[in-house]
């Protein structure tokens, strides 16, 4: 299992692939993806594309919480900011910054949002005042606590 996502030959990344909200179905909780701004991917060391509905749902199969044992090859997240209901704008999860607060509500109740600036989860922290004290992570930070504990409620160990 990868914690990091390595960078492929070329030193870059390569693409996400595009999500079919309403059709892909998230491998570790089951539930079809409805609202892309909430979703995630990984593609695999084979090349195999997994969606998620919740960054929870892959960070707790990326820590062995449940679903198919996987090897990360690339990780993407929805950039909330940037996303809508039905199209994600996917940014590698290195490079997002990510918003915690336990009463943010998402698909599977991680709490958890994406944003790929600073400014966008500034924008969204100004129009959901409720939630300023909310934790602003990094990908690393993310992965060591799911190490510890599952993101997604009710799932686990």
């Amino acid at each position: 299992m990868v914690w990091m996502v390595p960078l492929v030959k070329s030193g870059v990344l390569a693409a996400p692939r595009p999500l079919r909200t309403g059709v892909d179905v998230c491998p570790y909780c089951h539930m079809t993806i409805l609202d892309a701004r909430y979703s995630a991917q990984v593609i695999t060391s084979t090349g195999r594309v997994f969606f998620y509905d919740d960054p929870g749902c892959l960070l707790d199969q990326l820590a062995g919480h449940g679903g198919p044992q996987i090897t990360a090859r690339e990780v993407y997240v929805a950039d909330f900011a940037s996303s809508e209901r039905n199209r994600a704008a996917f940014v590698a999860a290195e490079r997002a910054l990510f918003l915690f607060h336990e009463r943010i509500r998402t698909p599977m109740g991680s709490g958890l949002l994406a944003f790929s600036a600073a400014a966008g989860a500034a924008a969204y922290l100004r129009e959901r005042p409720q939630f300023a004290d909310g934790q602003q992570l990094r990908w690393q930070q993310l992965l060591e606590r799911g190490r510890k504990q599952p993101w997604v409620p009710g799932f686990g160990r």
